[in-house]
């Protein structure tokens, strides 16, 4: 079931719609942001995607679920009640004016340190853990599976967000548009647990062409991660400067001597 632009369909006929559909595994609705409230209660015995889009405060009652993506306002605004034991979570904060603050931390961890695979959009990192501060960092203990998107602003917190997730298996790490104006920071003082202990797959994406400092990331990965099965990136050069990215790759020293390296 597909709800797009919805308006003025009121939410209790949505709610009859989901409980009255009693196979439905599949549920999708947009609506659109505005500076009025819109609740929105997903219960269902036998949903297992949900796709949340406009809505400022949800509710998720679904026991079976395997994927929930949705965009709220604030963490506060996402209520699970109950969901599916290996659910994946993409979530994204629609944050317009708000700010960061000891309770969104709170709110915010709350919610992620339920999943077990996690994609995390449009977070500035420095911002969370800074406002996380004083007290304990980042605990984010059940994460097998991380996807998260860093620019240049904020590379140097990835050891501290890998730090918090100390089992973690797989990484899928988006390198976005930087600012030229902002020194990069690849230097990092400490190697996490989880590289020696848990990571096994790593996979760079970009969205765009080039990111400096990217050599130093594949070769903090290769060179401290213990049991590193595959690293996976993408590769925007010319011929000249393939071949020059390929003999720097070769010459890279491996902690891990299964590791693959995949260059797309």
């Amino acid at each position: 079931m597909h709800l797009n632009s919805v308006r003025d369909l009121k939410l209790a006929t949505v709610e009859k719609l989901i409980l009255g559909s009693p196979v439905l595994e599949d549920f999708k609705t947009v609506g659109t942001f505005d500076h009025s409230k819109k609740f929105l209660r997903v219960c269902s015995e036998t949903l297992k995607r949900i796709h949340i889009n406009g809505y400022t405060h949800v509710v998720i009652d679904a026991p079976l679920l395997q994927c929930l993506r949705v965009m709220v306002y604030l963490p506060k605004d996402l209520k699970i009640i109950n969901l599916g034991s290996s659910t994946k979570l993409d979530i994204n904060i629609h944050y317009g004016n708000n700010v960061y603050d000891r309770s969104f931390i709170c709110d915010f961890l709350t919610i992620v340190s339920r999943f077990r695979d996690v994609v995390i959009s449009d977070v500035d990192w420095k911002g969370l853990i800074r406002y996380s501060e004083p007290g304990p960092l980042l605990q984010l203990q059940n994460i097998f599976r991380l996807n998260v998107k860093f620019s240049n602003y904020d590379l140097e917190m990835l050891p501290t967000i890998l730090e918090s997730c100390p089992k973690l298996e797989s990484l899928i790490l988006e390198l976005v548009g930087h600012n030229k104006n902002t020194e990069l920071k690849v230097a990092f003082p400490r190697v996490p647990a989880c590289l020696g202990s848990s990571l096994k797959f790593v996979d760079f994406k970009r969205s765009s062409k080039g990111f400096e400092g990217e050599m130093e990331l594949v070769r903090y990965f290769l060179k401290n991660s213990a049991i590193l099965d595959m690293l996976r990136l993408d590769l925007y050069h010319t011929k000249k400067a393939k071949c020059a990215f390929f003999q720097e790759l070769v010459a890279m020293p491996r902690c891990s001597s299964a590791c693959k390296v995949i260059v797309l």
